[in-house]
């Protein structure tokens, strides 16, 4: 496969994975629950564990969640970025989303390709 083809599918992927989590909210879970690790976001969508890792493993993968240093500093969590939110969750005007609105303006350069196909 040539490496512009695996790019392709790889953004193809990547679409398909943002897709399916709009649809089921997912990003508003991020967005409301701030980092998490894959056990809590598991339980906080309600799929397996195993289910969360792989999608979430796809998402860091696209660069739409950052790794961080969980709390205890034993391992990592999740993290949407702020400016990524109005773009993912969904931006209708709403008072909460003010935030992330001006960091994605203020980061607008800096968004992953698979991002800067949906803004």
């Amino acid at each position: 496969m040539s490496s512009i083809t695996s790019i392709s599918v790889a953004s193809a992927v990547a679409r398909a994975s943002i897709a399916f989590a709009r649809r089921r909210g997912y990003y508003r879970v991020l967005f409301e629950s701030g980092p998490v690790d894959a056990a809590t976001f598991a339980a906080l969508v309600g799929v397996p564990e195993r289910e969360a890792r792989a999608w979430l493993a796809e998402q860091v993968a696209a660069g739409v969640l950052r790794a961080v240093p969980s709390p205890d500093g034993e391992g990592e969590e999740l993290l949407l970025p702020g400016e990524f939110v109005p773009i993912l969750v969904g931006d209708r005007g709403e008072p909460e989303l003010a935030a992330a609105r001006a960091m994605l303006g203020a980061h607008h350069d800096e968004l992953p390709p698979v991002l800067r196909e949906l803004a």
